[in-house]
């Protein structure tokens, strides 16, 4: 029985030299299909050697390899590469999600797939080739697109963000077999323009803890309470504003309560787990706890809106009130944008405190929710000592006392 041809090999004449090329034939009908470059097919397969092909053997090894894939004759041919990745991060749609969170609860969030949906369309689409498909994505054609995104000046962290959008896609669908190799794990990246977290000092705080307590009567209380506690204990804002008064505790060490973080709020999913997807615990003064309890609402929220439609202290109004109090003790916003402080600042100020304290990298962990093997067993038999350790900086930051050096300038002393 005589062997059916599957494929026939050509060469096309360039400017830069000679091609070949493989017309592949429909195993069912026979007819001839589409001429594909046996360079492309080569780097599809993953097969990254760079080396031009210049004889027929060689094409032909290349085009048997393509058939023997199944690439040539696959469905995942009409898988648009922009589709792909809309579905990957659509709520609603993406089976990896789903898949996900059945495994481990909350693992992806509303709103983290939300983000990276928007930044694939926003930042991403306008760069795709029309028509690209699934199978075509290419690392040449990836680093085309992320030299184009360096050109915006966009910081380094802010384009690995972007990347990930389209890379985890890519990862996933080289696991389920769609294409033979992710064309993202061979991209360039760069770490170079980051912008330095911002960071308070220790008297920047002191003046704001001061403003706070001396404008008491004016500011509303939730605003007020957040900063302080934020300021005084490194919790994240989405933590803060999901504070109920049940999560307070009585604790063994005198004059604190212990907080329960077991709760953050997410602008889409409400209600939620830590970031960190673990509980953990810090102390807080007891006249401090005190004052926030009584901050609470009929339902127990502790930062309660101003708005009585709303449950929760609304997170853009804190952040601008925030920049607010930043004006009122001396950094404008050409400095503060200059030294990128934020809101969440006042975390990366307490982390930043906490070693000059000498408090360990250990109990600094455990205090702000950074996860660690280590951390997570010992987080569950912790002690109030341990938690006592990191409260005596709360204490300082939350006094307001001025620096040594902020009185002896008062003073004339220098």
């Amino acid at each position: 029985m005589a062997h059916r041809r599957r494929f026939y090999l050509y060469k096309r004449h360039k400017a830069k030299g000679e091609y070949w090329y493989v017309c592949f034939l429909d195993k069912e009908t026979g007819r001839q299909m589409p001429a594909k470059s046996i360079d492309c097919l080569k780097e599809r397969m993953g097969i990254m050697d760079f080396a031009h092909i210049t004889r027929k053997e060689e094409a032909a090894v290349i085009a048997n390899k393509a058939l023997e894939s199944g690439i040539i004759f696959s469905n995942n041919d009409n898988i648009l590469f922009e589709d792909w990745c809309r579905d990957f991060w659509s709520w609603d749609k993406s089976e990896y999600i789903a898949l996900r969170n059945n495994l481990q609860k909350n693992s992806i969030g509303k709103e983290y797939a939300y983000n990276m949906l928007k930044n694939f369309e926003k930042n991403i689409v306008p760069l795709i080739p029309k028509g690209l498909k699934l199978v075509n994505v290419t690392t040449q054609i990836l680093d085309k697109m992320t030299k184009a995104l360096y050109k915006t000046g966009k910081t380094s962290g802010t384009i690995k963000v972007i990347i990930y959008s389209f890379s985890i896609p890519l990862k996933e669908a080289y696991r389920l077999g769609l294409i033979l190799h992710n064309p993202a794990d061979k991209l360039l990246t760069s770490s170079g323009n980051e912008k330095d977290r911002g960071v308070l000092t220790k008297e920047e705080l002191g003046r704001i803890v001061r403003y706070l307590n001396d404008h008491k009567n004016d500011i509303f209380p939730s605003y007020r309470l957040g900063i302080l506690l934020a300021a005084s204990t490194g919790m994240r804002l989405s933590e803060i504003r999901a504070v109920n008064t049940a999560d307070f505790v009585e604790c063994e060490v005198n004059g604190y309560e212990k907080l329960l973080i077991r709760h953050s709020i997410g602008y889409l999913s409400g209600v939620k787990g830590t970031k960190g997807k673990y509980d953990r615990a810090i102390l807080v003064d007891k006249e401090f706890a005190e004052e926030i309890k009584n901050n609470a609402n009929s339902k127990g929220v502790a930062f309660p809106s101003s708005r009585e439609s709303r449950d929760y202290m609304s997170a853009p109004s804190l952040r601008i009130f925030f920049y607010e109090v930043l004006e009122a003790i001396g950094i404008k916003e050409e400095e503060r944008i200059e030294r990128n402080i934020t809101f969440h600042s006042l975390r990366h100020s307490f982390s930043t405190l906490s070693r000059d304290y000498e408090i360990s990298q250990e109990d600094r962990m455990l205090v702000l929710g950074h996860k660690s093997t280590k951390i997570n067993d010992r987080y569950t038999h912790s002690t109030d000592e341990a938690l006592e350790r990191v409260s005596k900086l709360s204490t300082v930051i939350l006094s307001g006392e001025k620096t040594s050096a902020e009185k002896g300038a008062e003073n004339g002393v220098f």
